[in-house]
């Protein structure tokens, strides 16, 4: 990615914008707005159900929801044409600079597969809210609130889990024309062995997350926390797809011609 990040950066810069512009209207810092909640005293048991429906659900798209659907077009268009140059890359040395003929036939599989873990993340997140209702029993929203904190972050750390081991399905799917359902479980039996590999993803993804969030909940004031999400998801934009195609290559793809050209020619 870094060797050729000035040719795929042009293509995830319009996806990070729109996807930032979403993101600093319906404010994703759930953890940090919950936990500053916590130490300012504003959680009681009255109201910490509705604040959990509103930060956690989809009930905090609010109104301007389309604004989130577009971006979520829009960044299945980029992923679609990073996908098409990083398959050309690796397999011939050459990177085109637009293709977005081959990009267009790749689109229909990319939008539900970005759709679907869209919705694997809000049902994580519902999941939580529904355990908040079944420890109403604690009689402390301090300490459900603080269960349901450690619930997301256990979530994120399993779908980020999930998400490694399916991290070669894409690849064998465009690459190899293989069935979603069979790519999956390809990646998924190539994957589960890395133990180590896997764990580190798992835990280090939520990680920077939460940091990220925090970074850019402490620039709110200032207005700055949409450049944050920017340069965030610019570099996360360009840089799954090449993971992604790299773990490919590296356990069941072929020669990789692009670090031949580097090499001797």
């Amino acid at each position: 990615m870094f060797r050729n990040f000035f040719k795929l950066v042009y293509v995830s810069l319009p996806a990070a914008l729109i996807m930032a512009f979403a993101m600093y209207i319906y404010k994703p810092s759930v953890e940090i707005d919950l936990l500053s909640a916590l130490v300012r005293g504003e959680m009681t048991m009255e109201n910490y159900s509705s604040q959990l429906l509103q930060s956690l659900t989809l009930l905090r798209y609010g109104k301007y929801w389309w604004i989130f659907a577009i971006a979520i077009v829009v960044l299945a268009c980029a992923v679609s044409i990073s996908v098409v140059k990083t398959d050309r890359h690796m397999r011939t040395g050459q990177m085109p600079v637009l293709p977005m003929r081959r990009a267009l036939g790749v689109l229909p599989l990319m939008l539900p597969y970005i759709v679907c873990s869209v919705l694997v993340v809000e049902l994580g997140n519902l999941l939580a809210v529904g355990i908040s209702y079944l420890i109403r029993f604690f009689g402390n929203a301090t300490a459900i609130v603080c269960v349901v904190l450690g619930l997301l972050f256990t979530i994120r750390v399993m779908t980020t889990y999930v998400f490694g081991l399916l991290i070669m399905s894409f690849p064998l799917r465009y690459s190899e024309n293989y069935r979603f359902n069979r790519a999956m479980s390809y990646s998924a039996r190539m994957m589960f062995p890395k133990k180590a590999t896997m764990w580190s993803m798992a835990i280090l993804y939520p990680t920077i997350r939460l940091a990220t969030l925090s970074l850019a909940y402490l620039l709110v004031p200032y207005n700055m926390d949409w450049l944050i999400y920017t340069v965030a998801l610019l570099f996360a934009i360009t840089y799954v797809p090449c993971l992604c195609y790299k773990q490919y290559y590296d356990d069941v793809g072929g020669e990789r011609r692009d670090l031949q050209r580097k090499l001797f020619g």
